[in-house]
């Protein structure tokens, strides 16, 4: 086997910064975001899905392209303070109704889309705070790796803050061609007590990998659990 790096970044680890809004506790009933169909209230025929959020000239939510595939266009522009540019996409999981053939939004949050840096090229050590794993599942449209995790957290000073980030530790190409791209987690607890947990999910652009992805490629993804080291695989 050979082992090649294919990146050249040498750029320092921006670990995406967790938020109320990018690390949100909202339980979904599956992955597959199914509808909810019981009753007649207000939410019986509320949907979940993650999507590809879409701002317009004044950085207001107008539509969203689900993970299927599917266009829906917001019964009204939505303002969010994580949507800040204008004619720009964000990833978020969107609770709404459908409204005809458009989506009335119960609730939106962003979901981070952490950059993926090379890990002999840091400058800073390369932190695997354990977390807790919840799921991993591809993105029916190929474009996203997701993980659900919870954080362990609790009150603490305003300026000390987890962090959350994706590494790459190496890319082995098989005598035959395949692709094995491996990933690892990072997170810095940042000094954050772990008093409770925090649900949430992380979702890896797949374009921003360090090579193309063709079909029969895997990319193994290591997670610091606090029962221990895990690894999840995702074929193409």
């Amino acid at each position: 086997m050979n082992v090649t790096h294919t990146i050249n970044n040498r750029s320092r680890l921006k670990a995406v910064i967790l938020s109320a809004f990018g690390f949100l506790s909202m339980a979904l009933s599956s992955c597959n975001q199914e509808s909810y169909e019981s009753g007649d209230g207000e939410y019986s025929l509320m949907k979940a899905e993650f999507v590809d959020a879409h701002t317009n000239g004044e950085s207001k939510l107008v539509n969203v392209m689900t993970d299927d595939g599917d266009s829906l266009i917001l019964t009204k522009p939505m303002e969010y303070k994580w949507a800040t540019t204008a004619d720009s996409t964000y990833r978020a999981l969107l609770y709404y109704n459908k409204v005809g053939d458009k989506a009335e939004p119960i609730a939106i949050s962003s979901i981070p889309t952490p950059a993926i840096h090379i890990t002999s090229e840091l400058k800073e050590e390369a932190k695997t705070d354990p977390v807790k794993f919840v799921s991993s599942w591809k993105s029916r449209n190929r474009r996203y790796l997701n993980l659900g995790l919870i954080l362990l957290t609790g009150s603490a000073d305003k300026d000390i803050t987890q962090k959350i980030g994706l590494l790459c530790d190496s890319i082995v190409t098989t005598d035959s061609g395949q692709q094995q791209v491996y990933l690892r987690l990072y997170h810095d607890q940042g000094g954050v007590p772990e008093y409770y947990s925090m649900e949430g999910y992380v979702s890896i652009k797949v374009s921003r990998l360090p090579c193309k992805l063709n079909d029969g490629d895997i990319v193994h993804v290591a997670i610091n659990t606090y029962d221990g080291m895990i690894t999840r695989q995702f074929e193409y």
